[in-house]
């Protein structure tokens, strides 16, 4: 049908159906056109969206301008989108012009919108994870260039009024103090449910993009679950360190006793990491290092490389024990994560009324950006080749930091986050288990070494502390090299929905690659 409207006046909608359905025996793309499109609005408040009503076809997560076009082009709207064999693809697309008070829209009088809907072959879109970014912020245009100004709410806070619930759902950028080297980072907030990675077999929840151009993922669980386990975690609850009376325990690996250099000399590995050549199979509770040798070092894509070959080895998994005023190695202190994703930390280790915080993706920082120690510690930068904090094999576990970034806060239920909730939204997806970030927060007035933890379902996403000796779930953290390739996809996995990105084949070029 056409949209033959004579005059339209603002605010003004329109909408139309229409299907595209295969015939074939084979897999076929498709680009949706706007042919012959004449477009002469300039204020960017005509406005299409294009959401699929019945099948696995493509949706637009927001409205976006009609590409503008004072004579006649044809406009690839969406490319790329793949066509199962005998499916068919219902769509919506609709149509509207703004009423802004922000913006002179007084040039759009009598402008022309006129085309057709059209539909020609495509080819199977990729996706560089260097250039994942691009695809964030298309998914959430809106927010994407914005950064967060605010970590004192959860999603699902209220205001003052308890009348608006605040929703950091989305994409965000990090810049600035908080980014190792000064990068940019994109990631993920709130309750999102675009952000899967089909890989090795797992399910993979997309938390950012990383500085040196990798993306990081946490563990999701086997794919033949889809995301809806309960259960998103490695072997049976472990501790992190099976010594706890001192606050070198909190190292991801850890020197000697005696000061924060011995501690950081990096010679021993957590109980949580593991032996070196652990394997997957030596016991319930299973390490980082035996989980990666079995599922990623030892087997193979079902081409001519092994898993381990997609991993960044320059990521960096930060352990921060950058300390808050004077070290104590059997007596009550702070690191400078507790700073940041409290609401302000006293030299002590404990939390005081200063509402001034925020996370960093940069290792011995305050909430302010400024360094702690008087240089940045290598030592707390693990990655698989950095020599002063070197791993066996590239894995980690979440941050606190990212925690906060995502959505989540210090003593608060986060319900509401995509890293608590499995992929129908509808639970935990660690049951009532709890599960260790890498983040140290201190010492207790005892001297046992405490870290920062998730809970499950029992209080519902809370970020609070426990000490090394305890026991929680292991979710791994992996990297992908930004020389990897994805399928382009919307990413989506929900109750209705099946649709993440998938790692492809890597190159020869790229497996040899460090990143």
């Amino acid at each position: 049908e056409e949209i033959n409207e004579l005059e339209i006046e603002a605010p003004w909608e329109t909408s139309k159906t229409f299907s595209v359905e295969s015939k074939s025996p084979d897999i076929f793309y498709y680009n949706i056109v706007l042919q012959d499109l004449i477009n002469g609005f300039t204020s960017n408040t005509l406005e299409y969206k294009i959401t699929c009503t019945n099948g696995d076809g493509y949706s637009m997560e927001e409205y976006a301008p009609v590409p503008s076009s004072p004579e006649k082009s044809d406009q690839i709207l969406i490319e790329g989108i793949e066509l199962k064999p005998k499916a068919a693809h219902t769509y919506k697309i609709e149509f509207r012009y703004l009423n802004s008070e922000d913006i002179d829209q007084s040039d759009d009088m009598g402008e022309t919108l006129s085309g057709s809907l059209y539909i020609t072959k495509g080819e199977k879109k990729e996706i560089l994870v260097a250039d994942f970014y691009k695809k964030m912020k298309e998914q959430y245009p809106s927010t994407a260039d914005t950064e967060r100004q605010h970590f004192d709410q959860t999603v699902g806070d209220h205001d003052e009024d308890d009348t608006e619930s605040y929703d950091y759902s989305g994409v965000y950028k990090e810049t600035g103090n908080f980014i190792e080297k000064g990068k940019d980072v994109y990631y993920y907030s709130g309750n999102i449910t675009n952000n899967w990675v089909s890989f090795a077999g797992f399910y993979w929840r997309i938390i950012r993009t990383n500085e040196d151009g990798s993306v990081r993922l946490l563990f999701g669980g086997p794919a033949e679950d889809k995301g809806n386990s309960t259960e998103q975690y490695i072997g049976s609850p472990r501790t992190y360190n099976g010594t706890r009376d001192d606050t070198m325990y909190v190292g991801f690996k850890y020197g000697n006793l005696g000061s924060l250099n011995s501690n950081r000399e990096n010679t021993n590995n957590a109980s949580i990491l593991g032996l070196k050549d652990d394997t997957h199979d030596s016991g319930s509770e299973v390490t980082l290092n035996g989980w990666y040798n079995q599922n990623l070092k030892n087997k193979y894509d079902g081409h001519s490389h092994i898993w381990d070959s997609y991993i960044s080895k320059t990521a960096i998994y930060c352990n921060d024990r950058a300390h808050l005023g004077t070290y104590q190695s059997k007596s009550r202190m702070g690191y400078a994560t507790a700073q940041r994703i409290t609401t302000g930390a006293r030299p002590d280790g404990g939390v005081s009324s200063d509402s001034l915080f925020h996370p960093s993706y940069k290792c011995g920082v305050d909430y302010e950006g400024d360094l702690i120690e008087n240089l940045q510690a290598d030592e707390d930068k693990f990655s698989g080749l950095n020599e002063k904090a070197n791993l066996e094999n590239s894995i980690g576990l979440i941050t606190a930091d990212e925690i906060s970034y995502a959505g989540g806060k210090y003593n608060t239920q986060s319900s509401k986050t995509y890293y608590y909730l499995t992929a129908d939204g509808s639970q935990s997806a660690t049951g009532t288990n709890c599960w260790w970030t890498m983040s140290p927060f201190g010492a207790a007035v005892d001297g046992w070494a405490l870290m920062l933890r998730v809970y499950g379902s029992d209080r519902s996403g809370y970020l609070s502390t426990d000490n090394v000796g305890n026991v929680n779930s292991v979710r791994p953290v992996i990297s992908l090299k930004s020389c990897v390739t994805l399928s382009d996809a919307s990413g989506e996995v929900t109750a209705d929905k099946n649709d993440p990105f998938e790692v492809l084949p890597i190159s020869e070029e790229c497996a040899s690659a460090n990143n």
